[in-house]
This record gives structure tokens, C-alpha cells and sequence, in this order.
């Protein structure tokens, strides 16, 4: 493999960190699943959530009227062969429940929480 095609896999790899963020915020639930494998394991805290159902059942259980934002920084992918990978980054949640003001803007203070993505990345 050259570094082009080692490139395209990191960009590809990172662009699936963030679009589980974007999904995520903007409550795309089946968006969601569909970035991942059906036989995928999903860590939340200190659960495990296997498969679509599982990753299903820790989406549909958040709470409808929570905004958040998701803010991925510090990725890195390990290109292991063309079709596996691995990768990490840093995501800032920032949180509100409750209505947005006129201009459908949420008051988003400091952030929730700190996560930590790991992933395993398969073609």
C-alpha cells in the first residue's frame, strides 16, 4: 500500500468519527447504524451494547428533548491493511435540555463530558 492510499483510509476513518457525532446530534439514529458493522460492540461508561439492536437501544434511550454537540479533536488512525484500521480522538459533549431561545439556539455551556473514541475499522 502507498501513502495515498494510507491517507484516503485515515481520512476515511476519521470522516466516520465525525459523522457519528453529527449523527448523533442531530438524533439520525438509523444514520447512526448504518456506519456500523451489524455485529458491532458498542462501549457506553461501563456497558457493553452489541449489535445494531444494542447500539438502537443506547440511542432511542437518550432523552428526546437533549441538544447536544459533539466535538471530535486529536484523532489518530492506525492503517493496519487495506481493508482494517484503528482509531482514537478525543470528543467534547456539550449538553442542554429543555427549549432553544427565538432563534432556535441552545445554551450550551461548558462541556458535559469528556469521551474517548476507540474504534476498530472495517471495510
Amino acid at each position: 500500500m502507498d501513502d495515498l492510499q494510507r491517507l484516503a483510509i485515515e481520512s476515511e476513518c476519521i470522516r466516520l468519527m465525525n459523522q457519528f457525532s453529527y449523527r448523533v446530534d442531530a438524533m439520525d439514529y438509523d444514520g447512526v447504524i448504518d456506519l456500523f458493522m451489524p455485529d458491532c460492540t458498542f462501549d457506553r461508561g461501563n456497558v457493553r451494547y452489541d449489535g445494531h439492536d444494542g447500539l438502537r437501544e443506547v440511542l432511542t434511550g437518550r432523552a428526546p428533548d437533549r441538544i447536544t454537540r459533539h466535538v471530535v479533536s486529536n484523532a489518530t488512525v492506525d492503517v493496519l491493511d487495506q481493508q482494517n484500521a484503528r482509531g482514537t480522538a478525543y470528543c467534547m459533549v456539550f449538553g442542554h435540555r429543555g427549549s432553544v431561545n427565538a432563534d432556535g439556539v441552545a445554551p450550551l455551556g461548558i462541556p458535559d463530558s469528556l469521551a474517548h473514541y476507540n474504534g476498530e475499522f472495517k471495510r
